[in-house]
Parts: structure tokens; sequence; C-alpha cells
């Protein structure tokens, strides 16, 4: 359960952190999709939405964060595709459907953070990092008219050694997603759909 989640974040993770901070934030505007998920010894928050737009030229942006525990709970992983991406990875002509296809091997770490980091808990050398593990993420956005609503919100997160904090202003509608993220199934009622009107999201990992 959740409570298992936190429990391990607040007794485990100050003893092995010893990271770099690593701080990115974004300016949404337009349309986004996006899905939170959890369960008892991981989680994650995906949003994908168009950036400001400076002339003729758009932007897409993505946050993607993933939290995981290993099973006896002595390391964790921290997945993270934070920045832009291709404006041809989101597709979509209308927030009726969205569909997000990305190959996070594409992209330039030096523009868009993206890495798998380690921290074991039975070690001192802090956080492990490296490349992510083989896939993509390929998610269908299916709005499904449940729920409609309309958002000025400001919010803080926290997942294990991560900190997201969004200032939110949309009109949204709740989705279905189907697809897959690193070869894993992804099914969901609980997904997002809507416009972002200049929201901002900032990503901190201790």
């Amino acid at each position: 359960m959740k409570k298992l989640l936190v429990i391990a974040t607040v007794v485990l993770l100050p003893l092995a952190l010893a990271a770099q901070t690593k701080h990115v934030k974004l300016t949404n505007d337009g349309a986004f999709a996006s899905l939170t998920t959890s369960d008892s010894t991981s989680n994650f928050q995906l949003q994908v939405s168009r950036g400001l737009s400076t002339g003729n030229n758009t932007s897409t942006n993505l946050e993607f964060v993933s939290v995981a525990f290993s099973p006896d709970l002595t390391s964790l992983t921290v997945l993270e595709v934070v920045g832009p991406i291709p404006n041809s990875a989101f597709s979509g002509d209308n927030t009726k459907s969205l569909v997000l296809s990305l190959d996070p091997s594409t992209l330039d770490p030096t523009v868009t953070t993206v890495e798998s980091c380690t921290l074991d808990f039975t070690q001192v050398t802090g956080f492990v990092c490296g490349p992510l593990p083989a896939g993509t993420i390929q998610l269908t956005f299916q709005e499904n008219d449940i729920q409609e609503t309309s958002l000025v919100q400001t919010q803080t997160s926290v997942m294990g050694p991560v900190t997201i904090k969004s200032h939110q202003r949309s009109d949204s509608g709740s989705a279905n997603v189907q697809g897959t993220i690193f070869g894993a199934s992804v099914s969901s009622s609980n997904g997002n759909v809507g416009v972002n009107h200049l929201s901002s999201i900032e990503f901190t990992r201790q």
C-alpha cells in the first residue's frame, strides 16, 4: 500500500542520499495528456504537453518520472525523461484522441534529462545513474467524457527523492489510456487530456 512506500522513503532514503541536485522547469501552453499511477512499492507520473510557441516554432515537453523500490526494499530506482521532445512524438487532431510515441534513446541528454538512477541503501555511494531500460513509451489517450474540469491549482508531489511542483491552469477531461512503457503494459481509465494555459512544472531530484 501507499503507506509502505512512504515509510520506506522516510526511513531509508536519508541514509544514502549523496547525489547532485537536478532541477528542470517547463512551461506548457497547449494540448496535453497525463497519467499518474501508484501501488505499494512504486509510482509514476507522466505529462506530455505542447509548450510555448516562438513565432512559427512550437515546442513539446515531457515530464515522466517513475520511482520503484526493489521487492526487498534495499534499493530505489528512478527513471526520468524530463524536458523537450520532438513535436512529432505527440500527435492528435484534438483532445478527443492523443498519442505519445517516443523512443527516449533518440533524445539529446544534454537538452532533456534521460536517465535511470539507482540508490543502493546497503552502500554509501549515493545514486548511480546510467541509461534508461531499452524500449519506448507508446500511449494512446481517448477522452471518455466521464469528467470535465476547469483547473487552477498549485500542487507539490514528492516521489522518493523527486519533488514535482506544478502550477496548472487548464481545461481537461478524463481519458482511457492504453499502451506500454519500456515494455510494461499500461491500461487505465484515470488519464486526463485537455489544454494547458501557461502552466508550469518544476522537477527537482535530490
